[in-house]
């Protein structure tokens, strides 16, 4: 099962993803956000990096996030990227993730990239946590 959980910043994404943490067992589940998977700028000089628009699904390398969830639901190892958000780059280091039952990716814009919307990536569940903009945390 892939659990999504998609919403805008400080809308109570983590929370959501921690509260079903919480509940099951560690053995069960595999934790994904999706600002890991910030494309690479390291070859852009660092003015141009910090004035990026990270808001924007181009951003993203979706590509390679719908390939981990589509191998992760096939019973399948991966190697998930480290970002380093000071350099707007990605470590050489990754992090093996094993594949276990339940998958929660969450993210604020997961739910923008139609592949991640299929019901082939989802199974089950699709969250948006709503929460109007002078509510969440900043």
């Amino acid at each position: 099962m892939i659990i999504g959980i998609c919403g805008g910043t400080g809308s109570g994404k983590t929370t959501v993803a921690n509260r079903i943490l919480e509940s099951v067992s560690a053995d069960e589940v595999v934790f994904i956000q999706q600002d890991l998977y910030y494309r690479d700028l390291k070859d852009m000089p660092l003015d141009y990096r910090n004035a990026a628009n990270f808001d924007h699904p181009d951003a993203l390398d979706n590509d390679l996030l719908v390939n981990h969830l589509k191998r992760l639901n096939a019973g399948e190892p991966v190697e998930l990227p480290i970002y380093d958000f000071r350099t707007h780059s990605r470590l050489p280091a990754t992090t093996l993730v094993d594949p276990k039952p339940i998958v929660i990716v969450e993210g604020i814009l997961i739910f923008a990239e139609p592949r991640l919307r299929e019901h082939s990536i989802y199974r089950t569940v699709k969250t948006f946590c709503r929460c109007n903009y002078s509510r969440r945390w900043s």
